[in-house]
């Protein structure tokens, strides 16, 4: 339809170019003016292009009283640009619509939602925001430290540094549980969101007592158990034969629970806020020295062994759960690797940071269980983690140490092939 369009334009054009040029040449040839009847001519069809331009711009510009220009490519102009404001139109209309439906969604959302500059001057927030904070559509403009009165809140807004969350036990005079996220968006504009996590708060805190309460309380009576198993274990003589397997079946379960036990309190310790204050320099390098002093000593002439420790390479952290991170990670590999398999151990830095890294020439994971690796009791054989002693709680500790002090568990593993655990220390 376009190519039509202009095509006719063309070719009224040039009709009306032919004719008006014949008539003026026609009466040039009666008078035998040709120069001023050309120059004429020219200077009428320059008028008519000027008209036309002057009609063009007073249309363009929406003047109720302008005509478009109606002749020859002026009006192939008109038609585009028409065309083109018309789909502009549909698209603001479209644009706006969706602008609506996002701020009445955003209004509605029981997660309080305030929009900040860079400087956290308040640009815009939502209903849940204004009751939550006591602002009001006057204090946009305005900082919002001036408004929020909480010194740990002012203290995250300054740090500038909101790769972890905030969690509020108390907030502008509520004793309720609030996670605080704040999000760089658009040009260096911040979102600041606040939200009610009370109850999930304290339904954590719940289960992560209980299990905590219930291992201190198991601790003892298996203790008792397991001590008495032992003591009649050691009574052969005393004893008829047919207990010998039921007593060492029972004795090697209670010493799996007991294993169980330890690393739910391990777990448990590490999940509370007892660690901060014990933060301190680690030196890596001698723990690693010394747990290299018992691998050897335990599986010498059964594996090929290598370790390449950095020396003087430290850690800012907390010592006793570090070693842990590095007992389970070897301890693993020398589970899940057959006798004869080569297992190596490096700790070392780059640019990147420090890292830790075991690799082993073991039975290997397949993909779909990497992602679950580090879940509490999650286990990819099952009989086979049983059978090893395994609990399925060290790489959920490793997890937990780990996050605790900044840092990541990478995990690459092929079938038949080995495994390679690295801790990325920033």
């Amino acid at each position: 339809m376009s190519n039509s369009l202009v095509s006719r334009a063309i070719y009224r054009e040039l009709i009306w170019v032919v004719l008006s040029l014949g008539v003026f040449l026609f009466f040039a040839w009666l008078t035998g003016y040709w120069a001023a009847i050309l120059i004429l001519y020219l200077a009428l069809y320059i008028v008519r292009q000027v008209w036309s331009l002057y009609q063009f711009e007073a249309w363009l510009h929406g003047d109720s009283d302008a005509v478009a220009p109606s002749s020859g490519f002026w009006q192939v102009l008109c038609f585009f640009i028409s065309r083109q404001r018309r789909t502009l139109e549909r698209r603001a209309e479209l644009q706006n619509s969706k602008s609506e439906q996002f701020h009445a969604a955003s209004m509605a959302l029981p997660i309080a939602i305030v929009s900040l500059t860079k400087n956290h001057k308040i640009e815009w927030f939502n209903n849940a925001a204004q009751t939550l904070l006591s602002i009001k559509p006057s204090d946009t403009g305005r900082k919002l430290e001036t408004l929020v009165r909480q010194p740990e809140f002012i203290q995250y807004l300054k740090q500038k540094e909101f790769e972890k969350p905030l969690f509020l036990e108390a907030f502008m005079g509520q004793t309720r549980t609030y996670r605080c996220e704040i999000f760089d968006y658009y040009h260096g504009h911040r979102l600041l969101i606040l939200e009610d996590v009370h109850e999930l708060y304290n339904l954590a805190k719940i289960r992560k007592d209980f299990v905590a309460n219930a291992s201190h309380e198991l601790r003892t009576p298996l203790t008792v158990v397991n001590g008495y198993l032992e003591m009649m274990i050691d009574m052969t003589d005393q004893i008829p034969d047919f207990w010998e397997k039921p007593l060492g079946q029972m004795h090697h379960q209670s010493l799996r629970m007991q294993a169980i036990i330890e690393d739910l309190l391990t777990l448990s310790k590490i999940e509370s806020d007892t660690l901060v204050n014990a933060i301190k320099v680690v030196k890596v390098d001698e723990i690693l020295k010394n747990i290299e002093v018992d691998i050897r000593y335990l599986y010498s002439g059964d594996y090929d062994i290598h370790f390449s420790i950095e020396e003087g390479l430290t850690l800012k952290g907390v010592e006793e759960p570090l070693k842990s991170v590095f007992t389970n990670l070897i301890s693993n590999a020398f589970r899940y690797t057959p006798k004869g398999g080569k297992i190596s151990i490096r700790w070392f830095s780059d640019t990147l940071g420090s890292h830790f890294e075991v690799e082993d020439t073991g039975i290997g994971i397949s993909k779909e269980h990497l992602s679950r690796l580090t879940e509490r009791f999650y286990r990819v054989d099952t009989a086979r983690s049983r059978e090893s002693g395994g609990t399925g709680l060290g790489l959920a500790i490793v997890k937990h140490v780990l996050e605790r002090h900044d840092s990541e568990l990478k995990i690459q593993s092929q079938i038949g092939k080995g495994s390679v655990f690295r801790c990325d220390f920033s």
